[in-house]
Protein backbone atom coordinates (compact mmCIF):
# COMPACT_ATOMS: atom_id res chain seq x y z
CA UNK A 1 0.00 0.00 0.00
CA UNK A 2 3.15 2.46 0.04
CA UNK A 3 3.09 2.59 -3.87
CA UNK A 4 -0.29 4.22 -4.04
CA UNK A 5 -0.46 6.12 -1.27
CA UNK A 6 2.95 7.77 -2.44
CA UNK A 7 1.45 8.14 -6.12
CA UNK A 8 -1.40 9.95 -4.35
CA UNK A 9 0.34 12.54 -1.91
CA UNK A 10 3.01 13.05 -5.38
CA UNK A 11 -0.29 13.66 -7.65
CA UNK A 12 -1.49 16.08 -4.65
CA UNK A 13 1.45 17.91 -4.37
CA UNK A 14 1.43 18.42 -8.03
CA UNK A 15 -1.95 19.53 -7.98
CA UNK A 16 -1.37 21.89 -5.51
CA UNK A 17 1.71 23.24 -7.21
CA UNK A 18 -0.30 24.03 -10.27
CA UNK A 19 -3.31 25.57 -8.22
CA UNK A 20 -0.53 27.88 -6.27
CA UNK A 21 0.77 29.03 -9.75
CA UNK A 22 -2.85 29.50 -11.51
CA UNK A 23 -4.16 31.02 -8.85
CA UNK A 24 -1.50 33.41 -7.50
CA UNK A 25 -2.42 36.69 -9.22
CA UNK A 26 -5.95 36.79 -8.27
CA UNK A 27 -5.19 35.77 -4.55
CA UNK A 28 -3.13 38.62 -3.95
CA UNK A 29 -6.25 41.13 -4.52
CA UNK A 30 -7.67 39.78 -1.72
CA UNK A 31 -7.56 41.79 1.58
CA UNK A 32 -4.28 39.90 3.78
CA UNK A 33 -6.33 39.77 7.09
CA UNK A 34 -9.41 38.42 5.47
CA UNK A 35 -7.19 35.74 4.10
CA UNK A 36 -5.80 35.24 7.38
CA UNK A 37 -9.13 35.09 8.66
CA UNK A 38 -10.91 32.51 6.62
CA UNK A 39 -7.61 30.10 7.19
CA UNK A 40 -8.23 30.24 10.77
CA UNK A 41 -11.56 29.79 10.54
CA UNK A 42 -10.89 26.71 8.74
CA UNK A 43 -7.93 25.30 10.56
CA UNK A 44 -10.00 25.90 13.61
CA UNK A 45 -13.34 23.62 12.94
CA UNK A 46 -11.46 20.91 11.09
CA UNK A 47 -9.05 20.77 13.88
CA UNK A 48 -12.06 20.13 16.30
CA UNK A 49 -13.94 17.78 14.09
CA UNK A 50 -10.85 15.79 13.71
CA UNK A 51 -10.19 15.45 17.48
CA UNK A 52 -13.62 14.71 18.05
CA UNK A 53 -13.48 11.73 15.55
CA UNK A 54 -10.45 10.71 16.91
CA UNK A 55 -11.91 10.61 20.16
CA UNK A 56 -14.90 8.89 19.15
CA UNK A 57 -17.26 11.67 18.88
CA UNK A 58 -20.30 11.08 17.42
CA UNK A 59 -21.30 14.38 15.54
CA UNK A 60 -24.77 15.47 14.68
CA UNK A 61 -25.04 15.68 10.96
CA UNK A 62 -22.29 13.74 10.33
CA UNK A 63 -19.82 15.73 8.08
CA UNK A 64 -22.29 18.54 7.96
CA UNK A 65 -20.97 19.28 11.18
CA UNK A 66 -18.13 20.99 9.66
CA UNK A 67 -20.58 23.79 8.20
CA UNK A 68 -21.81 24.31 11.86
CA UNK A 69 -18.00 24.88 13.76
CA UNK A 70 -17.25 26.96 10.42
CA UNK A 71 -20.26 28.87 11.12
CA UNK A 72 -19.76 29.13 14.86
CA UNK A 73 -16.22 29.87 14.20
CA UNK A 74 -16.79 32.56 11.91
CA UNK A 75 -19.28 34.19 14.10
CA UNK A 76 -16.96 33.86 17.28
CA UNK A 77 -14.38 35.66 15.51
CA UNK A 78 -16.27 38.64 13.78
CA UNK A 79 -17.82 39.40 17.76
CA UNK A 80 -14.61 39.33 19.31
CA UNK A 81 -12.85 41.83 16.35
CA UNK A 82 -15.83 43.99 16.91
CA UNK A 83 -15.25 43.66 20.82
CA UNK A 84 -12.08 44.85 20.38
CA UNK A 85 -12.14 47.33 17.92
CA UNK A 86 -11.27 50.74 18.84
CA UNK A 87 -12.83 53.76 18.05
CA UNK A 88 -11.12 56.69 16.13
CA UNK A 89 -9.05 59.13 17.87
CA UNK A 90 -11.19 62.16 18.90
CA UNK A 91 -9.45 65.11 17.86
CA UNK A 92 -11.08 67.58 19.97
CA UNK A 93 -9.43 67.68 23.27
CA UNK A 94 -12.28 67.61 25.92
CA UNK A 95 -11.98 70.48 28.52
CA UNK A 96 -12.02 69.87 31.93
Amino acid sequence: MLVPAAAGAASALVLVVLLGCRLHRPLTRVPENALKLTVGVMLAAFGVFWVGEGAGFDWPGEDLAIVALVAGFLAMALATAAMFRRPAPSLARELP
